[in-house]
């Protein structure tokens, strides 16, 4: 039966047109019906390319079949043979909704490109678009090519999904991607004028308003193949995902809450970011994340909440920045995420009643690591800024209360227990070890800011490539930032420089933090008990400029629990080999030895 059904196809594919899966491998005088019926205890087996297109047909045929609250199994690798692929899907108000799992088994040979009008897809992946209720897990898409396309200003493109909404009013709902891989299947992001491009998703959105609790998680999750950004006004470029954002959103007497959760996933594969090309665009490139945001706003007697939280995450891929060619533009280039933003806002005043609003957003980062070469995006013009970092290129904690004091806005942004060990390069702009650019930004009359960098370290190196523009660096930040409104500094405590090489433009590089804007000496709570041993370089000592001091203390009795210390701070000595410290949780680390000085 098998050796028939197999024919069949073989026929198909050879005989007609190929424009889609009824096209490419359904018979249309014959019908097909799923193996199983579909509940958790008897799903829907997928075992030829047939089934699995039929999937996609019924999904996005008129009206759409979004399989909710149903159950797929693969239990064959699948071969789709190179011919181009409609997303499971593909358009955005028929999402699929329902449970697939992989089982271990492998989509092959997924093409998806707009070289063919019929295949331009908005969200282009495996999945176009997934919705409420939707799990992925145990599938790796191994080989084949996606190029982003579409015919709206903005695409979203990644081997699995292009987009995956969790959007919730009332009760709680969510969207699970777990234990998912991309082997080999090369991405390329669209030419609109907005592009969110990741190795596995382009866009991942948890929003709740009125009751409601929205959650995505991406968990235990790998990309290994290349991914690149297309040369528009805003790229945003990650290995795991492009844009993420946890939100919640509150008008009157409610409360609602959006979470977004990166768990235990590696990028081996190299990312390259677009240039951002117009004026005040920004491109954003990272090792998992290109772009994120943690937000709440509420209007009224409301308390709204979002969450981003990036935790035992690893990049070895070599991240390079995308240029900013237009005016006021930007390009944030990190060895984990590119840009990260918690955000609150408040405001009294509302549609349905005057009251205290209360608008929360947090980002957080925690126990994760870069082991890969991170090169900053390249600026020309010169109004235009680039901020390069081992773990960031830009992060920040901001907020807005409005309304006379009643409306109120939390941001918060945390770095702790995490590490970058690479070589760090950028031409121009702002270069850190751990972040290119730390900020607290506030607006409005009232509000709380935080963001901070704990328990942290940067090993390797950190080397601006161009003697002709100086770049300000710093060992832990190229530039800290406390904006005219924002009632708190950043700060940085108990952190760790341990270079080999450290070196940018003369008189603006130092151990600690290079620029530092809008906080008066003699910098109370922003520098705690920081530490650095570099081997080789030229650096200012701040104890002899006017706006800093000396951070170079003792490298012995480091106030790090757990850590082992010794003459060279948290390098650790074992059969004769310096290595620095693993974090807990962190797959495929491996050793860390101390790197060389690199070539100059």
């Amino acid at each position: 039966m098998r050796i028939i059904s197999a024919l069949i196809v073989t026929i198909l594919l050879f005989a007609i047109p190929l424009h889609g899966q009824r096209g490419d491998w359904y018979n249309d005088e014959g019908g097909f019906a799923f193996q199983g019926s579909g509940t958790k205890d008897d799903p829907y087996q997928i075992s030829s390319v047939t089934a699995f297109a039929f999937l996609a047909e019924q999904v996005n045929m008129w009206p759409g079949k979004s399989f909710q609250g149903e159950y797929f199994i693969l239990t064959e690798d699948i071969d789709l043979g190179k011919h181009y692929w409609i997303p499971i899907g593909s358009e955005s108000h028929q999402p699929f909704r329902g449970v697939f799992d992989g089982k271990g088994k492998s989509i092959c040979n997924l093409y998806i490109g707009n070289t063919d009008v019929d295949n331009v897809y908005a969200a282009a992946g495996l999945f176009g678009y997934l919705g409420n209720g939707a799990k992925i897990e145990n599938l790796t898409i191994d080989g084949g090519l996606i190029i982003g396309g579409g015919r709206e200003a903005t695409s979203r493109t990644g081997s699995l999904a292009g987009y995956a909404l969790c959007s919730v009013s009332e009760g709680e709902d969510s969207i699970i991607i777990r234990n998912c891989h991309n082997k080999h299947v090369k991405i390329t992001g669209a030419n609109t004028e907005v592009a969110y491009t990741g190795g596995l998703i382009g866009e991942g959105y948890a929003f709740s308003d009125g009751d409601g609790s929205a959650l995505l998680l991406m968990e235990n999750c790998s990309n290994s193949a290349v991914v690149a950004g297309y040369h528009t006004n805003f790229p945003y470029t990650g290995g795991i995902i492009g844009k993420g954002h946890g939100h919640g959103y509150c008008d009157g007497a409610t409360s609602s809450g959006g979470s977004f959760i990166l768990r235990s996933c590696i990028n081996k594969g190299d990312i390259t970011g677009g240039a951002a090309t117009g004026k005040d665009a920004i491109t954003s490139t990272g090792g998992i994340l290109g772009f994120g945001y943690g937000s709440g706003d509420s209007y009224g007697n409301s308390n709204g909440s979002g969450l981003f939280t990036i935790e035992y995450c690893l990049n070895t891929g070599t991240i390079s920045g995308g240029d900013a060619a237009g005016s006021q533009a930007f390009s944030y280039t990190g060895g984990i995420f590119g840009y990260g933003d918690g955000y609150g806002f408040g405001d009294k005043l509302s549609k349905n009643t005057p009251g205290n609003g209360y608008g929360s957003g947090t980002f957080i980062i925690q126990s994760s690591a870069n082991k890969g070469t991170v090169k900053g995006g390249n600026i020309s013009d010169p109004t235009a800024v680039s901020a390069t970092g081992g773990l960031a290129g830009f992060a920040s904690g901001s907020a807005s209360g409005e309304g006379a004091g009643e409306g109120y806005g939390y941001g918060s942004f945390s770095m702790r227990n995490c590490y970058s060990y690479a070589q760090i390069t950028t031409k121009k702009g702002f270069i850190g070890g751990l972040t290119g650019w730390l900020a607290t930004i506030g607006n409005g009359t009232n509000h709380t800011i935080s963001a901070i960098i704990q328990n942290s370290y940067v090993a390797g190196s950190i080397n601006q490539g161009d003697t002709v523009f100086p770049v300000i660096t710093g060992g832990i930040a190229g530039r800290i930032q406390k904006s005219k409104e924002a009632n708190k500094t950043p700060q940085i405590g108990n952190c760790l420089v341990a270079l080999s090489y450290l070196n940018g433009g003369i008189g603006r590089t130092f151990r600690i933090a290079g620029q530092i804007q809008g906080i008066l000496q003699p910098f109370t709570g922003v520098f705690n008990r920081n530490y650095a041993y570099i081997k080789e370089g030229e650096w200012v000592n701040r104890k002899v400029v006017k706006n800093g001091y000396d951070w170079n203390h003792s490298m012995l009795n480091i106030p790090v629990s757990s850590w082992n210390v010794t003459e060279k701070a948290w390098i650790i000595v074992e059969d004769g080999q310096e290595i620095m410290p693993a974090l807990n949780n962190v797959p495929e680390q491996g050793d860390l030895p101390v790197p060389s000085t690199p070539q100059r």
